[in-house]
C-alpha cells in the first residue's frame, strides 16, 4: 500500500518510462503539500481550504486533497467549522526528536554546566532549518538582571530567529556553502540591506568571510541595549557543514572589558564536544 504522501506523484513506475519527469512531479507535489504547514503561525493557528487556495494559489480540489493527506498522516487534524489545526503526529515527532536527535541530546547534556558557569546568562542551542534559524534548546534563567532591570529573554524552543540579525544566526550564515549564501542574497537582498549587514554583494561576502575566519560572533545592544551575545558555530569536522550555533546571552556590563576570549573559548570547547557526538564523528 502506498504512503498517502509518497503516492501523490503518479506514473513513477520505471516500466512505464518517463521516470525522471514523474519523479520531478512527485517531488514537486511533496514540496507543495508541505507548504501548507508554513501557513500556520501564532496569528493563524488554524487554516481553511480557502486559506490554502488564496495564499498558495492551489485549486480547490488540490487544496482539499492535500488537507486530507496531511490529516491522514496526523500532521493536521480537523478542528470543526471547516478549520484545520496542527495534528498530534507533530507532538509524537517532537518527543522522538528529544529522545533521538544527537545534537539536541548533546545540548541537553552539556549546556546545564555551561549555563551554571555564568548564572546571570542564558545559553541557546540553535539549528538551521531551510532558511530559518530555530532555537532548539535553552538553559539558564528566564530573565537576565542588568542595571537594576530584569530583562526577560523570549527565546523558547521552536521560536524562529531572524536569519540576518543576531549572533546565533549570523555565525551560522557565515558558515553556509557559498552557493547557498549567494542564493539567499539574490532572493532576500532587501532584508540584508535593511538589517544593516551590507549594501551590496561584495560587502556581504566580505563580511561573512571575516566572520568565518574569526570563528565567532559578538553583538552588543542589538536586540536590547543592556544585553550582549557571543555565538560560535557547531561544525562536525574540518570539512563538515555547519549544524547550528551555541550562544551565550548576558548582561552587557558582564562582557569583559579586556575581551571575551575566555567566554569564546568556553563556548568553542562545548561546541566541539557537541560536534564530536554527531554521526560520523570519532569520539
Amino acid at each position: 500500500m502506498k504512503s498517502p504522501i509518497l503516492g501523490i506523484g503518479e506514473g513513477s513506475d520505471p516500466a512505464h518510462g518517463g521516470t525522471g519527469a514523474a519523479s520531478a512531479r512527485s517531488e514537486g507535489s511533496i514540496s507543495r503539500i508541505f507548504d501548507l504547514l508554513d501557513l500556520f503561525s501564532p496569528n493563524l493557528p488554524m487554516i481553511r481550504a480557502e486559506d490554502v487556495i488564496e495564499r498558495l494559489g492551489y485549486t480547490k480540489s488540490t487544496a482539499y486533497r492535500y488537507l486530507k493527506t496531511l490529516c491522514d498522516v496526523g500532521l493536521l487534524a480537523p478542528a470543526g467549522g471547516a478549520f484545520y489545526s496542527l495534528g498530534p503526529r507533530i507532538v509524537e515527532l517532537d518527543r522522538l526528536m528529544h529522545l533521538t536527535d544527537p545534537l539536541l541530546q548533546a545540548g541537553q547534556e552539556l549546556m546545564p554546566t555551561l549555563a551554571a558557569s555564568m548564572p546571570n546568562s542564558i545559553v541557546l542551542l540553535s539549528s538551521l532549518y531551510r532558511d530559518r534559524v530555530l532555537c532548539v534548546h535553552k538553559e539558564g534563567p528566564e530573565a537576565i538582571q542588568a542595571e537594576g532591570r530584569s530583562i526577560r529573554i523570549r527565546r523558547a524552543r521552536g521560536l524562529p530567529l531572524p536569519l540576518f540579525q543576531g549572533a546565533a544566526s549570523l555565525i551560522i550564515l557565515a558558515l553556509l556553502p557559498g552557493h547557498r549564501v549567494k542564493t539567499l542574497y539574490l532572493g532576500r537582498q532587501a532584508e540584508i540591506v535593511e538589517a544593516g549587514l551590507a549594501p551590496d554583494w561584495k560587502s556581504f561576502r566580505t563580511r561573512l568571510a571575516v566572520l568565518r575566519r574569526e570563528g565567532h560572533m559578538i553583538t552588543v545592544g542589538h536586540f536590547n541595549p543592556l544585553l550582549a551575545a557571543v555565538a560560535v558555530p557547531i561544525v562536525p569536522g574540518a570539512e563538515g557543514e555547519v549544524r547550528g550555533s551555541l550562544t551565550r546571552i548576558l548582561a552587557r556590563a558582564d562582557l569583559p572589558g579586556d575581551g571575551p576570549a575566555a567566554l569564546i573559548g568556553e563556548l568553542k570547547d562545548a561546541a566541539a564536544s557537541m560536534a564530536a557526538r554527531l554521526p560520523g564523528m570519532r569520539p
